[in-house]
């Protein structure tokens, strides 16, 4: 796996701006797909407790929206047959 692969799979906010685009990138294998969303998957799932805790995210102020992207990482992962990890409390 190249360097730039294994970015995009440790760190997808840094490659994608949404977590619709981790599906259509054809660079990345379905496994490498299913990588990059639960890694996503896990970042947001700690966001929204540390906000709901009150603790300030590590990126805060630093996002154009304020709204958390896991219902987003959610989508992605079922539209390539994935499940989420955790049921959200969405």
């Amino acid at each position: 796996m190249s360097g730039h692969l294994k970015g995009k799979i440790i760190n997808p906010e840094a490659h994608f701006e949404k977590p619709k685009e981790v599906v259509q990138d054809d660079a990345l294998s379905h496994d490498e797909k299913k990588k990059t969303l639960n890694t996503w998957e896990q970042d947001e799932q700690q966001l929204l407790t540390a906000s709901n805790e009150g603790m300030p995210g590590s990126n805060e102020g630093v996002r154009k929206d304020d709204h958390n992207r896991l219902g987003e990482v959610v989508q992605a992962k079922d539209k390539i047959g994935e499940k989420p990890k955790q049921k959200s409390s969405q």
